[in-house]
Order: C-alpha cells, then structure tokens, then sequence
C-alpha cells in the first residue's frame, strides 16, 4: 500500500508544506480540525473519524504550530506508533546550508534581528525564517543563495524535532513561564526547548547561560559558548565589553532594559563564531531601533510616554518590561487566558505602576492577584487605550504590556499591537 505524509494545519505552514510536496511529488493527504480549502481541487479532512482512517494510510504525521501533545489525534497517533514530525524538522531534511537557530522564552525576536544585522553587515546572504519571517520549508528550493539560514524557534516548533534538525549554532536565550495552556506543565515546556540542543554534534555550536548548559542533556556533543562571558563579549552591570577594547554602553542604545544588553551579547556571541567584532558592528549596535510591538515607543509629549508592548505574552515579558522603566507607570494587561501565574509582578507593579488597567479574556483572573485599590477594569481594548490616555498625566509613562497571548481577540501580537497604536493615534 502507497504511504502518504498526513500534513496536519492549514494555517501558513501546511500551505507551504503542500506546496513543497506537490512540487516534489511526495504524496501527501491534508487534514485540519477545521475544514479550511485551500483550492477547488483540495478536499481537507476535518473530523476524527475522517482521522482514524487516513492515519491508517500514512507513514507519518507533520503538525503546524500550535498542534500539541494533548490534541486527541496527536494521542491516538502516538497509541498507534505513527511517527510525528514539526515543520522544521521535516524541512531539515532537505537543508544544507548551517542554521543559526534561536529559542527562549523572552528576546528571540530582537537577538534574531540584531544577529541578522550583524551578518549581513560582514558581508552574509543570510535567510530569515521560522517564528518570524517564512516558513523553513520555504527556504528548500532556494537555500543556494544564501550563506546562512537564520530561524526563531518556538517550543511548539521545536517540540516534535526528532533526529534531522541540528542547527549550527544553537541558542537558547532564557526560560520562563509561558504557554501552560499549550504544554502540560513547564517541564513539558523547557524540553521542548532543550530540543534545539538535541541533534548537535562537536562541531556545532550551543549558546546559553550556564543554568541552562547544566540541565542539556545533550551538552558533551556541542562546543558550549558563555554569551555573557567569553574572549570577544563580557557583560556587566555597566554595559558590554568587546574583545577588552571597545565598549557598549546603554546610554548609547535606542534599545531599552538591561535585558537587551543580554540579547546584545548573544548577537555579538554569534557573529563571533563567523567574523571578529570590528567597531562597523558596534555601531549598528547603538543605532539598532527595537523592532514592532517590543518596548516600542510611540508617543513621546510633554514628559509623557507611551510604549506599544504588545510581544509581552508572559508575565516574565511584562515584569522585563516594568524592570526597564522608572515609576509612574500605567499598565494595560491582559489577553488570553493561558492559567499563568502573575504573582511575580506583584512587586514591581506595586513599586512602579499608579493605575493598572486590565482588560481581556482574563482580566477577572488578573484581579485577584493584585492591589484592588489600582486596578480598572475596562470592557476591551479600545476602552483600555480610552481609559489609560485619560489618566496619563505629566511624568507618566502608558505601558501596554499584555503578558499574555493575544488569541482571545486577535490573530497574533503585531495585530494587536496596530490596535493598540491604532488607537493611540485616534484618541490623542
């Protein structure tokens, strides 16, 4: 009997993954938990019944993002042995060119950026994929042009390598709190993680704190860099030195926080292992702007603040968020309910926040964990930024840091996030 590949989301990623296959002429049979056409000619599967039997014809299971182990098809796949594979990890396959890939809870998409820049400032044809950018499958049929193939990766990415993905160089940024409604607890969730360790061998590379190095079990077949503290980068309190001549100092960044000097010194870790950090790249450090929805400053008149945040989708994100700026705060949370637990911005949010104004799936959820004397309750959004700019005053500082994902009304962060701006700019 033919055996077909099971491509299972017809998001973004199954479109590509179809579209590899076709071209290919790799048999395949699309499925999805809701009946999504892709053309005329497509017929998606969507119930489980309709699972049940295609299974029986496939070797093997490649899911979208977003597709976890507690899916109830994903379960019965697993009972009947069937192998399942992530995106990347297919893509990996056909990949030959050396992946930088990035993973962590908070920073990836800044270090990514800055790692992009940096490259291509020596000279690098470097592809942009994964979590950001196009899918890694897409990449296949072109990966000839470039010199390297740059990705972020999420834990829901990462959580069905198996044997194929092995980044170049690995990097993993930090580990927090997040996506409890996705994974069955945090252990679930860091091994997801530690997968982008998983495959590496003596001549690739594998970036992180020494906290996380200690807990890889896969960490005797990388070459292990320290990106706070090696021969061309060492951070302090004061800023970064690199190759003990040049110095980078936070007054001279457009960058907020001191967990940006940490991104920074994973950038500049991982444009070492390529080229020696010449001051051309310090440089493009200090002129760096963030990118969207990331501690973004919008608005800046008569001594009032307003910062568009909207990438915050843990409380980690937010407390990183409150952490990079002095009192006076107005905070906007909320979003998704994910079951997370806020207790860790009780502090910082008693000592810098005047007003927090929640909304959201779970604004009820966040009130009871913080001082009822502070809190607004707002209907959505838009009544949120309505509430919030009313009450930013001289010397405030309007932050919009959800810490917690945007499903519960949006399609992702950045769409949020040109709400929130959207807002900003109609009602100032």
């Amino acid at each position: 009997m033919k055996k077909n590949i099971l491509i299972y989301g017809m998001g973004a990623t199954g479109t590509e993954l179809i579209r590899f296959c076709r071209k290919n002429k790799i048999s395949y049979i699309p499925f999805d938990d809701n009946k999504k056409v892709i053309n005329k000619s497509e017929r998606i599967s969507s119930s489980e019944n309709d699972f049940k039997n295609l299974i029986k014809k496939c070797s093997e299971i490649i899911v979208s993002p977003g597709i976890g182990l507690r899916n109830k098809n994903i379960e019965l796949a697993k009972k009947l042995g069937k192998k399942i594979v992530s995106e990347i990890e297919f893509a990996s396959r056909y990949i030959n060119k050396p992946v930088i890939a990035i993973t962590g809870t908070n920073g990836k998409t800044t270090t990514t950026l800055l790692t992009l820049k940096l490259l291509e400032s020596a000279g690098y044809k470097v592809f942009l994929g994964g979590n950001i950018g196009s899918t890694l499958i897409n990449v296949v049929s072109s990966q000839n042009q470039y010199d390297v193939i740059l990705i972020e990766a999420s834990s829901f990415q990462l959580q069905f390598v198996q044997s194929f993905f092995k980044p170049f160089i690995a990097v993993f940024l930090n580990i927090s709190e997040n996506h409890l409604d996705h994974h069955l607890n945090m252990r679930e969730y860091c091994e997801s993680k530690m997968n982008i360790f998983r495959n590496q061998d003596q001549v690739c590379f594998a970036l992180c704190s020494k906290d996380i190095y200690e807990k890889i079990s896969y960490r005797n077949k990388a070459f292990f860099l320290n990106p706070f503290r090696n021969n061309g980068v060492n951070l302090s309190q004061d800023g970064i030195t690199v190759n003990n001549e040049y110095q980078i100092r936070f007054n001279n960044l457009k960058l907020i926080g001191f967990h940006n000097l940490e991104n920074i010194s994973f950038a500049l870790s991982i444009f070492s292992i390529f080229k020696k950090i010449l001051p051309k790249q310090i440089k493009l450090i200090e002129q760096f702007t963030p990118p969207n929805h990331r501690l973004e400053i919008i608005r800046k008149y008569k001594e009032k603040i307003v910062i568009n945040d909207s990438k915050s989708t843990s409380p980690q994100a937010t407390e990183t968020a409150l952490k990079s700026l002095r009192k006076n705060v107005i905070l906007l949370m909320g979003g998704k309910d994910k079951k997370l637990n806020y207790n860790l911005l009780k502090k910082e949010i008693n000592k810098k926040v005047t007003i927090l104004i929640l909304f959201g799936e779970n604004k009820f959820e966040l009130a009871k964990f913080f001082n009822k004397s502070k809190q607004i309750i707002a209907i959505d959004l838009f009544d949120a930024v309505e509430k919030g700019l009313k009450n930013c005053s001289h010397g405030h500082t309007l932050l919009f840091s959800p810490g917690t994902s945007s499903f519960d009304q949006f399609n992702s962060y950045s769409e949020r996030g040109d709400k929130f701006k959207e807002y900003v700019q109609k009602l100032s």
